[in-house]
């Protein structure tokens, strides 16, 4: 029994470390998103601003197709002017032409603040292209150690998984199935050792006879109040 219970000591630490290595393999997607969001949001600002900027050159577009449609408006109004018969239809006419000379002015503002726009914004879209590859160069070399890191632990977790294997077909069926369920139980830690007069998995007290026999290591016995199995260490038999 004693070969049996430094078994279960072993395959608890080796099942231990398959939940640990699972959990960080489990995680290492979560931390790549996490570590590549800036990256993502960078792109995103970027594709914003090039919409931006497709809006603003088709508003210059249209404010140069409409600027050169109110040139010509104005040319035809001051070709008209001389045919003219009364100071009220010339009247009108010159307000005609200031209203057309007062919607160029407007038209011309529209497209001088689109033109500034635009250049502002191919200014601000360079700027964060070349930060972006700056980001991205430093994120690859930062995605290549924890890939590298993950596929060692991934390379640990299948030697583990091995040696588990192994070892749990050395223990009884019985024993291995008693161990499973305190390890799932109480939470990674089915079996534990004596410290002294105490079970070190509850921290009470054991009866003396209880620890007595635990150090005859003559048979699996456990805790009376958590149920762990109970062993003592082979510096203290």
């Amino acid at each position: 029994m004693k070969e049996q219970l430094a078994l279960l000591v072993k395959l608890q630490t080796l099942d231990l470390k398959r939940q640990k290595d699972k959990d960080l393999l489990k995680d290492f997607p979560e931390k790549i998103s996490i570590a590549e969001k800036p990256l993502a949001d960078a792109r995103s600002e970027i594709e914003a601003a090039r919409a931006q900027l497709e809006q603003l050159s088709q508003v210059r577009k249209e404010s140069e197709l409409a600027l050169q449609m109110i040139e010509e408006k104005i040319v035809k109004l001051k070709l008209r002017l001389t045919e003219l018969k009364t100071n009220k239809e010339y009247h009108a006419h010159l307000q005609e032409i200031a209203a057309a000379r007062k919607s160029k002015s407007e038209t011309e503002d529209r497209l001088l603040n689109a033109m500034e726009g635009m250049d502002q914004l191919k200014t601000e879209i360079a700027e964060k292209q070349a930060k972006l590859a700056e980001d991205e160069a430093a994120f690859s070399s930062v995605k290549k150690e924890m890939q590298d890191e993950m596929d060692q632990v991934a390379s640990e977790a299948a030697a583990v998984e091995a040696e588990w294997e192994a070892t749990s077909e050395k223990i009884s069926k019985s024993l291995l199935s008693s161990y499973q369920r305190l390890f799932k139980s109480c939470k990674g830690l089915a079996v534990v050792p004596v410290n002294g007069q105490t079970c070190t998995g509850c921290h009470f007290s054991l009866p003396p006879q209880l620890i007595a026999e635990v150090k005859m290591q003559s048979k699996v016995l456990t805790c009376g109040y958590c149920h762990r199995i109970l062993y003592i260490k082979p510096t203290e038999v």
